[in-house]
């Protein structure tokens, strides 16, 4: 496995050149002078953001896992084509989920349609399953995971990965304004989505 680089311990990494305190930017330069550990700052920085935007993409933590190292693989590479005067997350974000993505048409061109069947013919059992748990986060992740994909995306980004309103609009290449006005429509999807999954919770126990 091509990881070499990102298989270290923040202890081994020049504190006074690479500390954990350090502006994004100016750790990728330290890694384009030459201090290739140094790239392992950020991989910590960023691991569980970038482990939840792959997972909300994905929707196996594995496979999340592995794409998400993936990722930062293909950034450290292509630190060279980084612009230093721009902000790393919304770059890194793009590779992450173009990462994804190219998982998701592969895995599709050979399970599409039988995942497909498998999810229409588990969704309604597992929902209740899951709710019989009492699992309020549980609910919550199974009704995000059925909204569209573009709702899906924005309300991980805000609520999972915790990014601003500023860093989405960054990463999807569009206004602030029609961040907020997505948002919006992809909170009422989703209270939709919670509201009919109370109502076949409640009529299963009728």
């Amino acid at each position: 496995m091509v990881c070499r680089a990102l298989e270290m311990k923040s202890g081994s990494i020049d504190e006074a050149a690479t500390g954990d305190g350090l502006p994004d930017n100016h750790i990728l330069l330290t890694v384009r002078q030459g201090n290739r550990d140094a790239f392992g700052v950020l991989v910590d920085r960023y691991r569980e953001r970038s482990l939840r935007v792959a997972l909300s993409i994905v929707g196996d933590r594995e496979t999340a896992r592995d794409l998400s190292q993936e990722a930062f693989i293909k950034a450290y590479r292509s630190i060279g084509m980084f612009d230093l005067n721009s902000p790393f997350l919304p770059w890194f974000y793009k590779i992450l989920r173009n990462v994804c993505l190219d998982y998701l048409r592969s895995k599709a061109r050979f399970h599409g349609m039988i995942d497909r069947f498998r999810l229409r013919n588990r969704m309604a059992s597992d929902l209740r399953e899951e709710i019989q748990r009492d699992d309020l986060a549980v609910l919550v992740r199974t009704a995000v995971r059925s909204l569209d994909p573009k709702d899906r995306e924005i309300i991980e980004l805000k609520h999972f990965a915790g990014f601003s309103y500023d860093e989405i609009a960054r990463c999807l290449n569009i206004p602030k304004g029609t961040v907020m006005s997505r948002l919006f429509y992809a909170r009422k999807a989703l209270k939709r989505k919670l509201e009919n999954s109370v109502d076949f919770l409640a009529g299963d126990k009728e």
